[in-house]
């Protein structure tokens, strides 16, 4: 970071300073160049380099005036840049919501004031060519506003992006209200993810929110091949990062990476058919198991099914620390047998019968394809336990035609 004194002068410069920098955007189907992300750099006469501009649009002791006038001049010249050399490529601009806010304060809207509308038409830029990153996690100005100017701007073409997922506290809302076209998650959340499992959960979520949203899903700040497998893992549709290239003065090649990420890709593809290989292998052992295990309880009446069940704990695997059976409206018919470790007792919990599991999720999609398909048993995906902060998996099978039974698997013991 400059040095203060220096921070302050860098504000003070002349247009000629304030420069536009240029990080590209792959697209992993095609592994090209499809975009590039606009970064504001200033050129700092006392060190002689290229500095970052986002520290001080990110503080909120900045001249904001002096802050909107310095993301005119590197957005023109981007513009400008991609008309002078006749590239065709996606061009993502940031834009800063309170900045808008402040400057269109009126109770009408001048679409003339609209700096980006003035550049389309100043250097008859295809709109379908720029997205803009709506980038800032808090917003304290009107939300109408924004989403009317917003929704100019999709009326002419542009597309629009939500910046820094997984920051601040502010994300559900935005994607809400402005449904993205693109949901670009923050380099923050990713690295985490590696080491904590719950932010990796949270990733899962947001990958899964894309997907229902029809949002393209892009990871920014992909530095390394570890973290490249996290973001195709997640369903990434666009990569950015060092891992690729740091931001430029001029656009590159399109064809630059198709190498390194075809090897990538195919690297990953086999990692990941293996691991899902596995996971099958694991499903089929366990069934296995279980249909011997539980045959004798399909011809047992409700009254019985508690003494069946009992007789037949101690041959479970280790792996199962719950299990009971309800009828086939979801209502539970026994207790919930129940231990902490493979190693520990049984438990029986009574107070449990009786409770319904018609409404959950993997209950209802059991039946479903029970009626479906005739399919009898059904193993749902990992799902993460706060209390012992530890993957688990439930297995349904049908008992007979009357019940169902519901177990569950600890998934990292086995």
């Amino acid at each position: 970071m400059l040095a203060e004194y220096e921070s302050q002068q860098i504000l003070s410069l002349g247009e000629g300073y304030y420069t536009p920098h240029y990080q590209p955007i792959l697209d992993v189907g095609n592994r090209n160049i499809i975009g590039y992300e606009v970064l504001g750099r200033v050129f700092s006469p006392e060190s002689n380099q290229y500095h970052s501009l986002g520290y001080h649009f990110h503080n909120p002791d900045t001249d904001t005036v002096r802050l909107v006038h310095i993301d005119r001049i590197i957005r023109e010249k981007a513009i400008k840049h991609v008309k002078e050399t006749g590239l065709k490529t996606k061009i993502f601009l940031n834009m800063m919501p309170n900045f808008l806010s402040m400057v269109y304060t009126g109770e009408v809207l001048d679409i003339k004031r609209l700096h980006i509308l003035h550049l389309i038409d100043k250097y008859d830029i295809n709109p379908n060519d720029l997205v803009l990153e709506i980038t800032e996690d808090k917003f304290e100005g009107n939300i109408e506003k924004l989403l009317y100017i917003v929704s100019l701007f999709r009326e002419r073409g542009i597309k629009i992006a939500v910046d820094d997922l997984g920051v601040g506290f502010s994300n559900l809302e935005r994607i809400g209200y402005i449904h993205p076209d693109i949901m670009k998650v923050d380099i923050k959340i990713m690295r985490e993810s590696l080491n904590r499992r719950s932010f990796k959960n949270v990733l899962s979520a947001i990958s899964e929110m894309s997907q229902r949203l029809g949002s393209q899903l892009l990871f920014e700040g992909v530095e390394n091949e570890e973290e490249l497998y996290l973001a195709l893992s997640m369903g990434a549709n666009l990569l950015q990062g060092f891992y690729f290239s740091r931001p430029a003065l001029d656009f590159q090649d399109k064809k630059r990476f198709n190498k390194t990420l075809k090897t990538s890709l195919e690297k990953f593809s086999g990692l990941r058919f293996l691991e899902i290989l596995e996971n099958l292998r694991k499903e089929q052992s366990f069934l296995d198991q279980f249909v011997d295990l539980f045959k004798d309880l399909e011809t047992s009446s409700e009254e019985k099914m508690t003494d069946a069940l009992n007789s037949i704990l101690d041959k479970l695997p280790l792996e199962t620390t719950s299990v009971l059976v309800t009828d086939m409206h979801g209502y539970q018919v026994t207790p919930t047998f129940k231990r902490e470790a493979y190693d520990l007792p049984w438990t029986r919990l009574l107070t449990e019968v009786g409770n319904n599991y018609a409404w959950k999720p993997f209950f209802i999609r059991h039946k479903a394809e029970t009626y479906h398909s005739s399919r009898v048993s059904g193993f749902t995906e990992p799902f993460h336990d706060i209390e012992t902060k530890r993957q688990y998996v439930l297995f349904t099978l049908n008992l007979g035609e009357n019940h169902v039974l519901i177990l569950r698997l600890d998934w990292e013991s086995y």
